[in-house]
């Protein structure tokens, strides 16, 4: 909560007194009243304390009260003065207008006057007061009406793991469940760092976005730099919150979330038809839809592995299992599993195996 410091300057006692004691400072949001007897020694407190407002009478010893504002305003600029004076001097009204002066009360005191003036002023500070980065992230633009807490949130270990799972798997209320429970405890935690947060909803973005590639979503992956961007530029906790529960919307409202992803479709495709001896990766990108370079570089992406790798080793699981459960003859197996060449077949089978098809049967049989 924002709190204020305010200068009385009188060179009489009883006003000085009866607004220090009488004017509600609580509820103003003022915490800090400071007294000064007359102009110069107000331009020596204001120094030392930096008031925010002065209440001021006018005629004063040494320096009146538009002579001290001039030179207080030197180096508080942005300084409320309130007026107070006895007489009905258009002159000293004028120069309080130039000084900008928010408001001029005549004597006899009014307290109600006063404290109406006082409360303008602190109304019109608190609008104008920006709020740190840390109040702007939590709170948006207005500053809170209290300190922020100091807890800090870490993310568990499985945050990322089972929301990448329950994206893959396409599991909607489980998603946007744990989206807003990771919103809701965030905003507890003010002492959190917001580049961390912005760093954490960044990587949860990858998320969606590498599970958009992997099913083609185009709506998503043709704005992913602009998402990026956003996010990592986002001012607020909430900003965060909209544009991520905003692309998990618009991903599981596509017509293509439901539908295998990458991984998923090259393994079934293969599975099907790794006997084919001519098969490719051309031809498996083109049967699939996909360009040769986009699918390599997404199925690679997904699991660390070329579609060859994994080509190549389904091949010789189903060779393992020919060879040790049929009598097949060598070029049999080969052709079975999509090799054409028999030799290419036995010098591949070893080179993987560190045996030969043969010495790999025996083997086995042998271990039976």
């Amino acid at each position: 909560m924002m709190n204020f410091s305010v200068l009385i300057v009188d060179d009489e006692a009883m006003p000085r007194t009866v607004l220090q004691k009488h004017i509600p400072w609580g509820e103003l949001s003022v915490s800090n009243v400071y007294l000064a007897t007359d102009g110069a020694e107000a331009v020596e407190q204001a120094r030392r304390f930096r008031p925010e407002i002065i209440i001021s009478d006018i005629r004063m010893p040494r320096l009146n009260g538009l002579e001290m504002a001039a030179a207080v305003r030197e180096f508080l600029p942005a300084c409320q003065f309130i007026f107070l004076s006895g007489y009905s001097d258009k002159e000293y009204l004028k120069s309080a207008i130039k000084l900008r002066a928010v408001n001029y009360v005549e004597k006899p005191l009014d307290l109600d006057e006063i404290t109406a003036a006082v409360r303008e002023v602190t109304t019109q500070l608190k609008r104008e007061i920006k709020p740190t980065e840390e109040e702007l992230f939590f709170h948006g633009e207005h500053c809170p009406e209290r300190p922020l807490n100091d807890e800090v949130y870490l993310a568990a270990d499985d945050l990322l793991p089972q929301l990448k799972k329950s994206i893959r798997h396409n599991k909607k209320e489980n998603t946007f469940a744990a989206l807003k429970k990771l919103y809701d405890e965030i905003r507890l935690c003010e002492g959190t760092s917001p580049e961390y947060v912005r760093h954490l909803y960044c990587r949860i973005l990858f998320l969606f976005l590498h599970a958009a590639e992997s099913r083609n979503i185009r709506g998503l992956t043709e704005g992913a730099d602009h998402l990026l961007y956003a996010v990592s530029s986002q001012e607020t906790l909430a900003g965060l919150r909209d544009l991520l529960f905003q692309t998990a919307n618009d991903y599981f409202s596509s017509e293509d979330s439901s539908s295998p992803d990458i991984f998923t479709l090259v393994e079934n495709y293969i599975e099907n038809h790794y006997r084919d001896c001519s098969l490719t990766v051309q031809h498996i990108a083109e049967s699939l839809g996909f360009t040769n370079t986009y699918l390599c570089a997404a199925y690679k992406k997904s699991c660390g592995r070329t579609i060859n790798q994994r080509l190549t080793e389904v091949r010789l699981f189903h060779a393992k299992k020919l060879l040790t459960g049929t009598n097949c003859k060598l070029y049999e197996v080969a052709n079975a599993v999509g090799y054409q060449d028999g030799k290419y077949f036995v010098k591949l089978f070893t080179r993987e195996t560190g045996l030969s098809p043969r010495e790999y049967q025996r083997r086995h049989t042998y271990d039976e």
